[in-house]
């Protein structure tokens, strides 16, 4: 998938990818609504990174699925390995044929 390749640039269409992640490093989290999550190294959770048509492309985080914002917690991707994708719309036109 593009976007996990650390690919910059503007999208050319809203795009989203849903996975099954490991985190690599402990991380504290605190969502909007000022709830804590701890983390852990090794645990196994789904997460997603979205963006918007005619925005920058950025790859750098990843949320928690909590349709409800103010109740997400987001982990940077460098401390996620992503273990399977499970659904995703790439941002370029050129990428969905790839």
């Amino acid at each position: 998938m593009t976007v996990r390749k650390t690919h910059r640039g503007v999208a050319e269409q809203d795009w989203f990818v849903r996975a099954r992640v490991r985190v690599r490093a402990e991380h504290h989290a605190t969502s909007l609504e000022r709830e804590v999550r701890i983390f852990r190294a090794g645990e196994v959770v789904e997460m997603v990174q979205w963006g918007r048509a005619s925005q920058e492309i950025d790859p750098t985080s990843w949320w928690t699925t909590n349709r409800y914002i103010p109740a997400a917690h987001i982990v940077p991707a460098d401390k996620v390995e992503v273990l399977e994708v499970l659904d995703e719309r790439r941002p370029t036109f050129d990428a969905d044929n790839e």
